[in-house]
């Protein structure tokens, strides 16, 4: 079965320099942050069929995604999900930092507010950022 898919809307930006500091480089005036998060047990396969749901948005909105490097204990400790901080657990006892890919959500002026709502519905754990937090987030891999 062949899909038709329309470009998306969601504009996602890569951060790979390393060492930057893309929320410190960039102008965040009259725009919300929101860290996306999925702490769901679903397999690869679900993760890829939700995140296209997330690529049919009708909203103009922009997805960025960090690579970060942060100790395996605070990264268990934000987990909402209980298996998987259980599962994280297990792995902060033979490895003292992890490697992931940070995702926030940026909304404009021209990004409807039900994109937050969409992103809920979708099961993504949805938080909201300082800008003073985001001005640390820094590019490590």
């Amino acid at each position: 079965m062949e899909k038709h898919l329309e470009p998306s809307k969601l504009d996602i930006k890569i951060f790979d320099k390393k060492n930057s500091r893309p929320f410190a480089e960039a102008s965040l005036d009259n725009k919300e942050v929101y860290e996306l998060r999925d702490d769901t047990m679903r397999t690869p396969l679900e993760k890829a069929d939700v995140f296209e749901q997330l690529l049919q948005t009708e909203n103009a909105c922009e997805l960025w995604i960090v690579p970060v490097i942060e100790s395996t204990s605070s990264f268990t400790q934000s987990l909402s999900e209980e298996k998987a901080s259980a599962l994280f657990g297990m792995l902060s006892s033979f490895r003292k930092n992890v490697q992931r890919d940070r995702t926030f959500l940026v909304l404009g002026p021209d990004c409807s507010a039900s994109m937050k709502e969409k992103v809920k519905e979708l099961g993504y754990t949805i938080l909201p950022c300082e800008e003073a937090d985001l001005q640390n987030v820094t590019v490590e891999y």
